[in-house]
């Protein structure tokens, strides 16, 4: 039977490779208590984010991929039955004592009430539109808006937003390597581009599921700011042409790789690619996979080398309401996330609102953050998104949520 963990079972995580919050950093732990700090780092639920687990694993260098997945939750990831890209199994842990308190999507008591989940990825919608409603699986993640008609009919499946929080689309551009590491390319890109084509591509013609957005963070929020966003809804293809000649452009061909295996991404991409034509880039589109995506998003070797110009992908809602876990919109430089665009405007701002002492004054700083992010392009937000999830009804216990809670759900 497996020991108690303890404080002294599990040690500090490897050094970081990328900086969100710095515990280290007076202005942004100033007044706060060691708890504090750690329910800071502990409060990210999209990647890069915090995990518990034995300090042996812990201190293998972060360079290195780690072999084992020994956590502390509620489950066990069976690697024997790991089939990478396909499927991923999770059988209950037996010895896992949850606390007696209500779920709240990562705290809370994690009861488990299902012995075995199976996480099958299936890239074709109609696929797994088809399997949900055959009762080959019971939980669709993501359902596509397109065939959400189709499943409500369907007596046997309930369907309702995933997560009120939803997602801010995006595609981030390589600050390293022309031609975006001029920034008047970047602003000719966010000059011309039109949130709706993207919406649209994405949910299609349902407008109760989408908002434009001239801010970085999470529209409905209280920190949400349009301030300096005016260019983020220009729509100005005259005006992107305008810029892109002032940039003096090359001729650099752009290498936007696009994964075809996730909706939203490939919807996007092909937005892009006419985007990008329609003020004059050249265009090498790189059609892919997202595990070839995420690879290749980490290197900062020239495009021409194996790197890349852009890439597309989405941040939670959850993780964009303010600067402490919003990764995307950081800019400081090799620490930043893909893209590593270097800022010290922003950077700036982030810093400020850490030390800010009330609510004008973190509403203050947000808006110059915003103004600061927007003026240099960190990245372009292509627009704010809800989607949709479906279950069968013999499930109980879905909530909904910036990822699937497993505990507290049952299937008769």
């Amino acid at each position: 039977k497996s020991a108690p963990v303890k404080a002294d079972s599990v040690g500090p995580p490897s050094e970081p490779t990328q900086t969100d919050f710095n515990p280290d950093h007076p202005a942004q732990t100033a007044g706060f208590s060691s708890a504090c700090k750690m329910l800071f780092a502990l409060g990210k639920n999209n990647s890069p984010c915090t995990f518990i687990m034995p300090e042996r694993i812990a201190k293998t260098d972060p360079f290195t991929q780690i072999t084992e997945y020994i956590g502390s939750g509620p489950m066990k990831f069976m690697r024997n039955e790991w089939v990478p890209g396909a499927k991923a199994v999770f059988e209950k842990f037996a010895d896992y004592v949850p606390r007696d308190e209500p779920p709240s999507w990562l705290s809370g008591g994690k009861k488990m009430l299902l012995d075995r989940i199976e996480w099958v990825i299936m890239p074709d919608a109609a696929t797994a539109a088809a399997a949900l409603q055959n009762g080959e699986v019971d939980w669709w993640e993501t359902a596509l808006t397109d065939l959400v008609p189709i499943l409500k009919k369907n007596a046997n499946i309930s369907v309702d937003i995933g997560d009120p929080l939803g997602n801010i689309g995006a595609f981030r551009m390589n600050h390293l390597h022309p031609p975006f590491n001029n920034v008047k390319v970047r602003q000719a890109v966010m000059t011309a581009l039109n949130q709706e084509d993207y919406m649209r591509s994405i949910i299609g013609d349902d407008d109760k599921l989408w908002k434009e957005m001239g801010g970085f963070f999470t529209p409905g929020t209280p920190l949400y700011t349009e301030e300096g966003g005016a260019m983020m809804k220009a729509k100005n293809v005259a005006a992107a042409k305008k810029l892109l000649a002032e940039s003096g452009y090359k001729d650099e061909p752009v290498v936007c790789v696009v994964a075809q295996d996730m909706a939203a991404t490939k919807s996007m991409g092909d937005v892009t690619a006419e985007l990008l034509k329609s003020i004059g880039l050249k265009v090498d589109f790189v059609a892919t996979d997202w595990g070839t995506t995420g690879a290749r998003r980490a290197q900062k070797t020239p495009p021409s080398q194996g790197g890349w110009s852009m890439f597309h992908t989405w941040h939670a809602g959850a993780d964009c309401v303010n600067p402490a876990s919003y990764t995307a919109v950081r800019a400081n430089g090799d620490k930043a996330w893909f893209g590593w665009p270097d800022v010290p405007a922003v950077e700036t701002e982030v810093t400020n609102w850490f030390a800010a002492k009330n609510a004008e004054e973190e509403k203050a700083a947000m808006g110059r953050l915003n103004k600061a992010a927007v003026e240099n392009v960190v990245y372009c937000p292509t627009g704010f998104y809800l989607g949709y999830q479906a279950w069968r009804k013999n499930v109980s216990g879905v909530t909904s949520g910036p990822f699937p809670v497993l505990w507290g759900v049952s299937k008769a």
